[in-house]
C-alpha cells in the first residue's frame, strides 16, 4: 500500500510541475496535492528528496521512473549529507523557474498540511532558498523548522551550509523588533 501511495506521490508531482501557472500562482489541484500532502506527512524525507532531486539536479526535471525510485526510499535510508553534496554544494546555478513552480505547489500544500509535515516543508523551502543562494531566508525558514523538530535533517543541512551568525547582532535584532525573536 506504501509503495501505491509514493508512485501516486511521484506520478502526481510529476503532473503537478507540468501545470501552466504564472509566477507565484498556487497550484489549486486539490486531488494531487492531497496525495503529496500525505507522502509529507508519513513519508517526508523521501519526498522532499523526490522534490528537491525534481528541482535541483542537473538533469532536472527527472522521469518518473527516477522520481519513483526517489520516494520509495526509505526515509531512514536518505543522506541528507550526499544529497546536498549532489544539489547544492556541485557548483550548478538551479533554474529560477523550476523553483518557482515547486513553490506554487508547496505553499498550499504548507498552508495545509498537518502541523509535523508543515514544517518538513518549511525545512524543504529552507534547502530550495539555499539553492537560490538567498541565505537569510533559508536561515530563516531551517531555524523555524529546526525550532519545531530538532531532527530535521534538511533544515541541520541548510544550518551546516551556511555561515555562523554573531550572536551579538542575534541580540540587536531581537532589540531593534521590541524584544521578539526574529528579523
Amino acid at each position: 500500500m506504501r509503495t501505491t501511495w509514493r508512485n501516486a506521490a511521484a506520478y502526481d508531482w510529476s503532473k503537478l510541475m507540468a501545470e501552466q501557472r504564472s509566477t507565484g500562482e498556487w497550484s489549486s489541484d486539490t486531488n494531487r496535492l492531497a496525495v503529496l500532502g500525505v507522502t509529507m506527512q508519513f513519508a517526508p524525507e523521501s519526498t522532499c528528496m523526490m522534490i528537491a532531486s525534481d528541482i535541483l539536479a542537473e538533469n532536472a526535471p527527472l522521469s518518473l521512473p527516477a522520481l519513483r525510485e526517489r520516494i520509495n526510499t526509505p526515509d531512514g535510508m536518505v543522506n541528507t549529507d550526499l544529497l546536498f553534496s549532489r544539489l547544492i554544494d556541485n557548483g550548478t546555478t538551479p533554474d529560477p523557474a523550476r523553483i518557482g513552480m515547486a513553490m506554487g505547489i508547496l505553499g498550499p500544500l504548507e498552508a495545509n498540511a498537518p502541523t509535523d509535515a508543515c514544517y518538513r516543508i518549511i525545512g524543504l523551502k529552507a534547502m530550495l532558498g539555499l539553492a537560490m543562494g538567498d541565505g537569510e531566508q533559508a536561515r530563516e525558514l531551517a531555524e523555524q523548522a529546526i525550532g519545531y523538530d530538532a531532527s530535521d535533517r534538511f533544515a541541520s543541512s541548510v544550518l551546516d551550509r551556511l555561515p555562523e551568525t554573531d550572536p551579538a547582532m542575534e541580540a540587536t535584532n531581537v532589540w531593534e523588533n521590541g524584544g521578539h525573536l526574529g528579523r
